[in-house]
């Protein structure tokens, strides 16, 4: 019977990291498509990048609205309303007629799926205890790290062939297939009432008056800043630059991703050699010169840019555990509501990153080489105040 229970509980944590793969899935097989969205609807390309944005807006503000009564409601009718919204939405934005009905449809894309991955980890939480529970993340982490890896070539591939709207074709059928299983196959749970909800207030004023902590906050924000604005202005970049085909564009991406990946395992090795501390200085003080790298390469061969995404990806893979496992531990009596707060940061300034990215002239030498000073100086403040 226990091994029957196992089994189920087994079933249901690779059913939640397919969802999570899913949620990120929506995000990032849309960047290869943006010149393509942007010829077919006759707009700029900073009214397309605004939908990346938005996007990742309405993420984060979704962190902090749902976290506020997810532990009051049903998980399973949480899901299975985040399934329908994300449907819905998708099949709008395969068939809509103008831009604006696209951007609207894509807006409650992002509502429906930002509420899939934060539904996944309190159930997953709720599910498993002490090394189980350890276990369980780490396999949906892995999960959430080869979404960004593998959709982007994915999103060029059927961009190439089938159009933007046989991308939301194919991600509405995968959001009705993960409607019928957690319908079917997802126990449905019972609410219960949080009594924590009075608490959040003091909790907050305690998180911001932890110097150390908004400090490696606003670290993360800087480097998720800069990722999402280089990520968004990749595609045109290869398209209008280097004139690089659809699908081209979706491969190109695999030098970042894959590397993301790599760093990601780099972490979890030298981690257990180098205090975090250190590892946390050498990559504050490495950023800048990645970026100098980047402003260098970017414009003059694709192999120049491919290993100067190389580069920043590794960091971009290692720096996301690295922040957090020190954020959790900063925050010992406090951990979920300052990694809830740090996602949140990180996804403000993903989107701010992807806002500014149809602004092509800060892609420019003397613009990357004077961001790359400015954002020295600030790394060398942030690591004064660490200390």
């Amino acid at each position: 019977m226990q091994g029957k229970s196992q089994q189920n509980s087994t079933f249901i944590l690779y059913l939640l990291s397919i969802t999570a793969f899913f949620s990120s899935l929506n995000q990032n097989i849309y960047s290869p498509m943006i010149p393509l969205i942007r010829d077919s609807f006759e707009v700029s390309i900073n009214s397309v990048n605004l939908t990346v944005s938005s996007f990742i807006f309405i993420t984060a503000v979704m962190q902090i609205v749902l976290g506020a009564f997810i532990d009051s409601k049903s998980q399973k009718r949480l899901l299975l309303i985040s399934f329908i919204m994300t449907g819905v939405s998708t099949i709008i934005c395969a068939f809509a007629p103008s831009f604006a009905l696209f951007f609207i449809a894509r807006m409650f894309q992002a509502i429906g799926t930002a509420m899939i991955p934060l539904i996944a980890v309190n159930v997953i939480t709720m599910m498993f205890e002490g090394e189980k529970r350890g276990d369980a993340m780490g396999t949906y982490q892995i999960a959430l790290t080869l979404a960004p890896a593998i959709a982007p070539i994915l999103g060029g591939i059927l961009g190439q062939y089938f159009g933007y709207s046989g991308v939301f074709l194919f991600l509405f059928a995968v959001s009705m297939i993960l409607l019928v299983f957690f319908n079917y196959q997802f126990p449905m749970d019972k609410k219960t009432l949080s009594t924590e909800s009075s608490k959040i207030s003091g909790k907050y004023r305690a998180l911001l008056s932890n110097v150390r902590g908004v400090n490696m906050m606003i670290v993360g924000f800087g480097i998720f800043f800069l990722y999402f604005a280089i990520l968004t202005y990749l595609p045109v970049l290869l398209h209008d630059h280097y004139h690089v085909s659809l699908q081209m564009i979706g491969l190109l991406y695999l030098p970042l991703t894959v590397s993301m990946i790599i760093g990601s395992i780099l972490f979890k090795r030298v981690q257990r050699k180098f205090a975090l501390k250190r590892l946390y200085i050498v990559t504050i003080f490495l950023l800048p010169l990645l970026i100098v790298l980047f402003a260098i390469l970017h414009e003059r061969t694709l192999i120049g840019l491919s290993v100067s995404l190389f580069l920043f990806g590794v960091l971009l893979g290692f720096s996301p555990p690295l922040l957090s496992t020190m954020i959790s531990k900063e925050y010992e009596e406090q951990k979920g509501i300052a990694l809830g707060a740090f996602n949140f940061i990180r996804y403000i300034g993903m989107a701010l990153g992807a806002m500014v990215a149809g602004i092509h002239s800060i892609f420019s030498f003397p613009a990357l080489l004077t961001i790359s000073g400015i954002f020295l100086l600030a790394v060398f403040y942030l690591y004064r105040s660490f200390d």
